[in-house]
């Protein structure tokens, strides 16, 4: 056969469809195809045929009506098997054809001549990038309605006020439920809402737990014990999912304002967050957030800390610390970091080797008699802020230096109250001697912003 142009090959792989292909091989879900091809969200998915697959939700298929910015678009990926690609190697793959027969067969499909091209023919122009869909809002007044409910009549929050909790956290369990704005709905399932740092409510996870706290494990042919509330019948139609950019930002991004100096941890799950919220509770200094996953730590999701300058710690899983290193490392920033000193401290056989930081808090909660192994003097606390390694201001035009030294202690008594005094932050705080200087009023919340007097000590 003559060898095929690159025209054709274009004209052939730009109007090729994954989920015409996946479809067209695999099958839509149907009662006798129970593991065919259906929607999951904005994403595709079914059973992934290119090992013996038996979870459905392993093999997602990013359309091609996605927008033209979403990542992955037009592809197929599978996160057990790592098979990925796009038509042509689906086919290739699955149906083991050679490239030049994976083109015909699309050619064939789209009705783009391959082999036997017309002296006229030329190849359509590239199509038009689509603009991309708006993100999805969700109504808040549904995050109020879902949190309108009694925590007691919920197997997940039941479980979790259940936990051996000091007297200190057991008073801190509503109001981090609260803060983070976990619901309930209505067939039992706990809603983690996902809401963006701007307070815009853009996605809710539906999780269905065990009394002991673990996940629901779904029996064969069973569903529902895992969604999204804008698929839920009385939601979709108002949401439209497939008309919008699904945004998931994550678990307690809201929190990101309402305390702007604390420092980031991010751990895997939302019951992870919540615990360890519980467990050290200050949140003005360690905010716990969630990714969902390892494959949800995104940059999108980790730009915006990366660009409030905060200091973000990541805790993988025992057994997840390399795959959470490789995202640090292509994130590149110095003040995202993996921390593992958690579980070089307080991690025993008997966790398991796939435990994670709530996991080993809750076996310290049992047995408070444990203690951490050494080194460290205290290798259960959350990493603090490096100090600022910033020289001190020159002296001000016009201000001797006794003046100044004065003033820079009273800089010093005002981080020191702050430090202690986390409520009153943002409260205005008058000095005698600023009032009777404006030289030293003027250049207060100029030191203040330039010279980080929390962690600079004089």
């Amino acid at each position: 056969m003559p060898k095929i142009s690159e025209d054709i090959i274009r004209a052939v792989t730009d109007a090729a469809k994954i989920e015409d292909v996946v479809k067209d091989i695999i099958g839509e879900r149907r009662q006798d195809n129970p593991g065919g091809l259906h929607k999951a969200g904005v994403n595709m998915t079914c059973l992934c045929p290119f090992h013996d697959d038996k979870n459905d939700g392993n093999l997602i298929i990013r359309p091609s009506t996605l927008s033209a910015k979403a990542t992955g678009r037009n592809s197929y990926r599978c996160f057990v098997c790592d098979a990925k690609g796009g038509p042509v190697q689906f086919l290739m793959n699955a149906e083991k054809m050679s490239f030049p027969d994976a083109i015909r067969w699309l050619g064939k499909k789209y009705n783009i001549p391959v082999d036997d091209v017309p002296v006229n023919w030329t190849p359509p122009p590239p199509k038009p990038v689509p603009p991309p869909p708006p993100p999805l809002e969700m109504k808040r007044e549904w995050v109020r309605e879902l949190m309108q409910v009694d925590y007691n009549q919920n197997v997940f929050t039941l479980w979790f006020g259940r936990l051996p909790w000091s007297e200190e956290q057991r008073k801190r369990i509503r109001q981090t439920l609260w803060q983070y704005c976990v619901g309930c709905y209505k067939d039992g399932r706990v809603v983690f809402w996902q809401i963006d740092h701007d307070g815009i409510p853009r996605a809710a996870k539906l999780m269905r737990y065990e009394p002991d706290g673990h996940r629901y494990k779904e029996k064969h042919g069973e569903r529902n014990s895992t969604g999204w509330l804008y698929n839920q019948d009385g939601y979709r139609q108002e949401c439209k999912p497939d008309e919008h950019t699904i945004l998931k930002p994550l678990f307690g991004s809201h929190l990101l304002k309402r305390y702007p100096k604390a420092m980031v941890n991010v751990v895997e799950s939302e019951k992870t967050a919540l615990i360890m919220a519980t467990y050290y509770g200050h949140p003005e200094s360690q905010l716990w957030l969630a990714c969902g996953g390892l494959k949800f730590l995104k940059i999108e999701s980790m730009q915006p800390l990366i660009d409030q300058g905060r200091q973000v710690w990541l805790w993988p899983d025992k057994d997840g610390v390399k795959g959470w290193q490789d995202v640090a490392d292509k994130l590149g920033s110095e003040r995202v970091q993996v921390y593992t000193k958690f579980f070089d401290a307080c991690w025993i056989e008997e966790d398991g080797p796939k435990a994670d930081v709530a996991d080993i808090a809750i076996r310290m909660l049992r047995n408070p008699d444990w203690k951490p192994r050494k080194p460290e003097s205290t290798p259960a606390e959350p990493p603090t802020a490096e100090p600022i390694d910033a020289p001190l201001p020159p002296v001000p035009d016009g201000v001797s230096k006794d003046e100044w030294r004065k003033h820079l202690a009273t800089m010093k008594s005002i981080a020191d109250y702050d430090t202690d005094h986390p409520e009153l932050i943002d409260e205005p705080f008058a000095d005698v001697d600023e009032m009777l200087d404006p030289r030293l009023h003027h250049m207060r919340e100029v030191i203040r912003l330039r010279y980080n007097f929390k962690n600079l000590r004089i």
